[in-house]
């Protein structure tokens, strides 16, 4: 079977620092995961998550088709990032509630390919059908492949789906909605890989191989699991703290914070009757989540090569 590759760079995925990962059984194996960034006088280092960021925009925005085409031109790679930044959601307003919540969505995107190995199929900004629609289907379609013990190639069709709010337990129990509502009504998504999926390939091997697990008839197996990233504000302060405390002491309260809601995605899964499926959580903390959401989105769209510091310490 081809190998299939990662659309993102994983040089600079070091700036996530893996701190906590816990599985846990219902049904099917499903795992917690904590990452953190960097901190810089106790703040953490969002420069560092946004040069990141920039330089994998056109991987997140554009199929493969489309990075291949670019990938040895500087002149159209130059050309390609500012047209992949352009299909980026202007941040209008503070009350604008979706303000810079597409930070989840590029950030799911490098979690699933970056730590879980499930190259993108389709990215939200794919998904859309309008200039402005952003609401059918789910944050993004990534896929792996899994092997049974008679080593059969099974594969999994991951379904994201990207929340930043500031309460943790608001982000879980959106992220669940989400859940439920892909699978009781969309059908979006599953059109897309019908009538677009050869479009996004560019190698002939990985689209053929593709295309019996999807699009064939009789298809060879393949299931559904989800990924889901949530970005929430952390509670610990640490304002008495030395820097070299404030790393350790954040970590700790950051991992507790998380863990204390296994209960509660394990009851969100019973509530919902979604064992059958396998989930994948990826965590990151912010120090404010609202705000520096729209202030990281916000310096993307405007072209600004730094981030307002100012406005992150003091807000």
């Amino acid at each position: 079977m081809a190998e299939f590759k990662n659309t993102s760079f994983s040089e600079g995925f070091g700036i996530f620092n893996k701190v906590s990962e816990i599985e846990f059984d219902i049904v099917n194996q499903n795992k917690l995961r904590l990452f953190m960034l960097n901190t810089e006088n106790k703040l953490f280092n969002y420069d560092e998550l946004y040069q990141y960021i920039l330089s994998n925009i056109t991987r997140y925005v554009f199929d493969r088709r489309k990075n291949t085409e670019i990938e040895n031109d500087p002149a159209k790679r130059n050309f390609a990032t500012l047209d992949a930044i352009s299909h980026l959601r202007d941040v209008t307003s503070d009350k604008d509630k979706g303000a810079g919540g597409e930070l989840g969505e590029i950030l799911l995107y490098l979690f699933l390919e970056q730590d879980m190995g499930a190259p993108k199929l389709f990215s939200k900004v794919e998904l859309k059908t309008g200039p402005r629609d952003y609401v059918k289907g789910s944050d993004g379609i990534h896929f792996k492949f899994r092997e049974t013990a008679d080593g059969r190639k099974i594969l999994q069709l991951v379904i994201g789906e990207a929340k930043i709010q500031n309460d943790l337990d608001d982000g879980i129990k959106a992220a669940f909605a989400s859940v439920n509502t892909y699978l009781t009504e969309n059908v979006h998504d599953r059109n897309l890989l019908d009538t677009h999926l050869m479009n996004q390939l560019s190698d002939e091997e990985e689209a053929n191989i593709l295309k019996e697990y999807i699009l064939s008839v009789p298809r060879k197996k393949k299931e559904t699991v989800f990924g889901i990233f949530i970005g929430y504000s952390i509670d610990y302060k640490g304002d008495t703290d030395t820097s070299d405390e404030y790393d350790k002491k954040v970590i700790a309260e950051n991992i507790n914070q998380v863990i204390s809601y296994k209960a509660k995605i394990i009851e969100y899964i019973n509530h919902y009757n979604i064992s059958n499926y396998e989930f994948n959580f990826y965590f990151l903390p912010f120090h404010n989540a609202m705000r520096d959401r729209k202030t990281i989105i916000e310096s993307l769209t405007s072209g600004s090569p730094h981030l307002k510091w100012g406005d992150i310490k003091n807000g």
